[in-house]
C-alpha cells in the first residue's frame, strides 16, 4: 500500500512529525509518500506514476521528482520560475509523456518537497533526526543517511511538481517556520505582496517552443 501525508509541525520538529506519520504505515512493506504543503501535482494521473515506478524499483532508499523551486540540491531542479502554473502544467505533461516510468539514480542528498520511502527503509537507516527547533535540512540529513548506507536515491524524469516555495515573499521569508506559540504571539498585519506582473502568454509560448 501507498499512503500520501502532508507533515506540519506545530512545535517545530518536522522530523518527529516525519516518524509519527511513518510509524502509521501497518505493514513494512508499504510506503509513505511525504510531501510538502506548498506543493501541486501537475497531471491528473500523479498516483498511479508513482505506483508504476516504485513497482520498477522496489530496492530505491527514495524515489522523488523534478520541481520549479529549490533552495538547493539541484539535482531536482527543472529550470523554470514562471508565476504562471499553466506553464507548469505544460512542462508536467511534456515530461510525462517523453520519459514517464524511466528514473534516474542522484548521488547526492535530495530536498523533501517530496520523498517516497518504504516503512522497512525508514527504519533501517534509524528514521528521521528529531531536532527541537528544527524545520529546516532534516529532509537533507536523512538523505545523507540513505546514501551512507548504501541506498539509492532515484529520481523520477516523468514527474513535475509546481512547488510554490515562497514565490511572491522571496526566499528568505521564514516567518511560517516558528512554532505556533511564538506565531501567534508574534502574528501582524503584513505589507501587501508585490504584483507579479502578467508574463503568462510569453512563458507558455516559452515551453511550448522547447517542445
Amino acid at each position: 500500500m501507498i499512503y500520501y501525508f502532508t507533515p506540519y509541525s506545530l512545535e517545530k520538529n518536522i522530523g518527529k512529525v516525519y516518524n509519527q506519520y511513518m510509524s502509521l504505515l501497518p505493514n513494512d512493506e508499504d510506503y509513505g509518500v511525504l510531501m510538502d504543503g506548498d506543493i501541486m501535482f501537475l497531471t491528473f494521473d500523479w498516483g498511479h506514476q508513482i505506483a508504476e515506478v516504485i513497482k520498477k524499483i522496489p530496492d530505491a532508499g527514495i524515489i522523488t521528482c523534478q520541481t520549479n523551486r529549490i533552495a538547493k540540491n539541484k539535482a531536482q531542479l527543472y529550470s523554470e520560475d514562471s508565476p504562471d502554473v499553466l506553464v507548469h502544467r505544460l512542462i508536467a505533461k511534456d515530461l510525462d509523456n517523453k520519459f514517464r516510468g524511466q528514473t534516474r539514480q542522484i548521488r547526492q542528498s535530495i530536498s523533501g518537497f517530496l520523498m517516497i520511502i518504504q516503512k522497512k527503509t525508514w527504519e533501517e537507516v534509524g528514521k528521521f533526526p528529531e531536532i527541537p527547533n528544527k524545520i529546516l535540512d532534516i529532509d537533507t540529513c536523512f538523505s545523507r543517511k540513505i546514501l551512507s548506507a548504501k541506498k539509492t536515491i532515484y529520481l523520477m524524469r516523468g514527474m513535475y511538481v509546481f512547488h510554490y516555495y515562497r514565490l511572491a515573499e522571496g526566499r528568505k521569508y521564514k516567518d511560517h517556520l516558528r512554532d505556533a506559540k511564538t506565531y501567534i504571539k508574534q502574528r501582524n498585519i503584513k505589507k501587501p505582496l508585490k504584483n507579479l506582473g502578467s508574463k503568462s502568454r510569453r512563458n507558455r509560448n516559452k515551453i511550448k517552443a522547447r517542445r
